[in-house]
């Protein structure tokens, strides 16, 4: 792959030799180098400049090498930024306590020029390909955006969603990748809805057999739509399955009781919930304990979960 920008390497170390031998070598190879002497120091950089790829050394004043990665690789604003590490290691717990930071690689000194950008350019190209992901993935959310925007009765409606589904997620105490699904299965469950007409998605009135089989095609095309990518592989099963009811009676495949993922059983809740109180082209918005109520009522035919119900009510009920 062909590295189209300017890479921007960040240098920490508080040798000062140290710092200007590779600032040579790697503006030799055409990148902007910045630089850091402590640890305190660099992480205010990385936060700062957002840089394509990190040199550490490991024993700097202040946070550790080790430390610095740690918190890199641990923010997701961060995390996919590579981390090369310059070591005089010769102690194994010293090289494990990098590993177990996240570091991609280590160098050790002294080092071969050439080895040390051979291994820079082939994480620099790993890291681009993710920022290649990073802007379809963006390109996905803005459709889901715009789709909504064309609708003034769903305006914001994603985002709603995604914050309740997130809520319950967090008061679940559901794991890390759980809670990013929430998220982002909220803002994309309407996704297909693109394909939908617009004859059909504001239609006033009820909808006809035939244009509520055509709406029923939305979670289906969704996943299409987003299962190219990985990096919202978790979230495919709330986009798919947000329609579906505990008693096999809903769509796309009729899935039923705990075979429906537990995060498309939230976002089936709080989706219906936040569809009843809010203003519709087919109905005014309900009050809060109206909602409640006609949700308990489909928990009780066996549409939705009671327990994730009283979850949710914990959360939002004034």
């Amino acid at each position: 792959m062909a590295i189209e920008k300017t890479p921007t390497i960040l240098i920490a170390d508080d040798d000062h030799q140290a710092i200007g031998i590779l600032r040579q070598i790697m503006e030799g190879q055409g990148y902007k180098v910045i630089t850091a002497s402590d640890g305190h120091e660099t992480r205010e950089k990385v936060a700062a400049s957002s840089p394509d790829l990190v040199i550490l050394d490991n024993y700097m004043p202040g946070l550790s090498g080790a430390e610095v990665c740690r918190e890199i690789k641990s923010s997701e604003q961060t995390r996919f930024i590579p981390v090369i590490m310059l070591t005089g290691f010769t102690e194994t717990p010293d090289k494990l306590e990098s590993i177990e930071a996240g570091a991609d690689d280590f160098i050790n000194k002294p080092y071969k020029a050439v080895e040390l950008t051979t291994r820079i350019r082939s994480l620099l190209k790993v890291k681009f390909l993710n920022d290649e992901l990073d802007s379809a993935e963006g390109v996905i959310f803005a459709l889901a955006r715009a789709i909504e925007a064309k609708d003034a009765y769903t305006q914001r409606h994603t985002e709603r969603v995604s914050q309740f589904a997130l809520a319950v997620g967090h008061n679940l105490r559901l794991s890390a990748e759980e809670q990013n699904a929430l998220y982002k299965g909220g803002i994309l469950h309407d996704v297909g809805k693109v394909a939908i007409p617009d004859s059909i998605l504001n239609k006033p009135g009820k909808l006809t057999d035939e244009e509520f089989t055509t709406i029923r095609t939305h979670p289906d095309r969704g996943e299409k739509i987003c299962k190219p990518l990985n990096s919202i592989r978790s979230a495919l099963c709330v986009v798919r399955h947000h329609h579906e009811k505990l008693d096999g009676s809903g769509y796309p495949d009729n899935l039923s009781g705990e075979k429906i993922p537990l995060t498309a059983r939230i976002m089936a809740i709080v989706d219906v919930y936040d569809a009843l109180t809010t203003n519709r082209s087919y109905r005014a918005a309900l009050p809060q304990e109206k909602a409640f109520s006609i949700l308990d009522d489909e928990a009780r035919k066996g549409w939705w979960d009671k327990s994730l119900i009283r979850e949710f009510k914990k959360l939002v009920v004034i």
